[in-house]
């Protein structure tokens, strides 16, 4: 038994090693740069060695009985679709576009005429969008019409001939809006389903990477693009119940909220300081949004803002002094402190008294050093306004305490530090 499980592996190992080499040759089509043959006989030879892939795929499950091999064919094919569109979206630009930069000869895909440009569009179209149907219903049957449709809608937009970061901003969030909708309406279960549906994301890939390596590209396609990914990831999970998509929204948060900081600090002339606080600031105030909605990560995602937080405004110190930053340092410690007090965490407890002690040094240091208003100012502003907040908290437990007597609104914080 043992030694049969070890082959299968191998064979799964040989199957996708397979796909990979596949995947990769087709990719050097996007980079090529044979000068023996045109532009166009390049491309029809990939599209018959791609056509050739649901063939090859038919006989392995059908007359071989090899299942594994087949859907390894059929999902090599669905990762072969936007280099196609890439390549084609090439024609048409040599052709209807405007191309205002410099490409590098391995760039450059060039139809000899618009009538040869559309043709090769509306061809490889006629070919491809069946056998794109075929291998949907390999993988997802009862959605096979659905899949289709969105993954010719995400291809269609490789086609369009203007490469500025605006048309390829506005081009991205629609692929990766589309992909969220369908995962979330098919709800894919088994690993080549879910396969199938995140194949809809690599036209977006292609869009960004051509942007990148190619064209101009600014902070706001990036913020556009991070905040759309770090939506679609948390929609996702929260809809499939799947706590670690949910979670890795995180990622293209804090990459979503550093481009659009970047992007005002150039705008309005923000200094490198404040710049960097406000990062930590809107990615903060996205994760507490996140919070405010998720029931499974709430506490994740609160406690990411507030380490994020804590993070850049303690490295912000160490650069340049920012009375603001000391501040927060303070405001983040006092929440970390009051956390472990509440929950029994003595890890949050002292972090949380030397994060608000290093704050509270700083700020004072600033106050008695530099006569200006903004040490002392932010220092009497946030005593008075923390006491305040207090005297509000302890209302609100009196009027639930009056409320519901049997409510423990009032018991006695556990004991944390010694």
């Amino acid at each position: 038994m043992e030694k049969d499980t070890k082959l299968q592996q191998l064979f799964q190992l040989l199957r996708w090693c397979g796909a990979a080499m596949i995947v990769t040759a087709a990719g050097t089509f996007l980079v090529q740069s044979w000068d023996q043959t045109g532009d166009v006989k390049r491309y029809l030879a990939l599209l018959g060695t791609t056509a050739l892939l649901p063939v090859v795929g038919y006989v392995c499950g059908i007359r071989l009985r090899e299942d594994r091999s087949a859907r390894v064919l059929v999902l090599t094919f669905l990762a072969l679709l936007p280099i196609h569109s890439g390549i084609l979206g090439g024609f048409v630009l040599s052709q209807f576009g405007n191309v205002t930069t410099s490409l590098a000869p391995v760039a450059q895909w060039v139809a000899p005429s618009k009538t040869a440009a559309l043709l090769l569009v509306l061809g490889a179209g006629a070919l491809l969008i069946p056998m794109t149907w075929a291998s949907f219903r390999v993988l997802s049957r009862g959605h096979a019409g659905l899949l289709t449709a969105s993954s010719a809608a995400g291809q269609a937009l490789l086609l369009v001939p203007d490469r500025s970061p605006l048309i390829a901003t506005i081009a991205v969030v629609p692929i990766f809006a589309l992909t969220g909708w369908c995962a979330t309406r098919t709800k894919p279960e088994t690993r080549e389903a879910k396969l199938a549906v995140w194949s809809l994301l690599a036209p977006g890939a292609i869009i960004a990477a051509r942007q990148v390596l190619f064209y101009d590209v600014s902070s706001a396609f990036w913020a556009v693009v991070s905040a759309a990914g770090a939506v679609g990831l948390f929609i996702l999970g929260r809809k499939t119940n799947d706590t670690t998509v949910e979670r890795v929204a995180l990622v293209p948060t804090w990459v979503g909220a550093t481009a659009f900081m970047e992007n005002v600090a150039s705008s309005f002339g923000l200094s490198l300081s404040a710049a960097w606080l406000g990062c930590g600031l809107v990615a903060g105030a996205v994760l507490l949004a996140f919070a405010w909605v998720s029931t499974q990560s709430k506490r994740f995602f609160v406690l990411s803002a507030m380490i994020v937080n804590a993070i850049v405004a303690a490295t912000s110190l160490f650069f340049t002094f920012s009375p603001w930053a000391a501040l927060q340092l303070i405001a983040l410690g006092l929440a970390f402190c009051s956390y472990g007090f509440i929950h029994g965490g003595r890890g949050a407890s002292y972090s949380g008294i030397a994060l608000a002690g290093a704050g509270f040094i700083v700020e004072v240091r600033h106050a008695i050093h530099a006569f200006e208003a903004s040490g002392w100012f932010a220092l009497g502003a946030f005593g008075i306004g923390l006491v305040g907040l207090t005297a509000w908290l302890e209302a609100r437990a009196r009027a639930v305490r009056l409320a519901d007597p049997s409510a423990k609104v009032s018991r006695q914080a556990p004991a944390v530090l010694p």
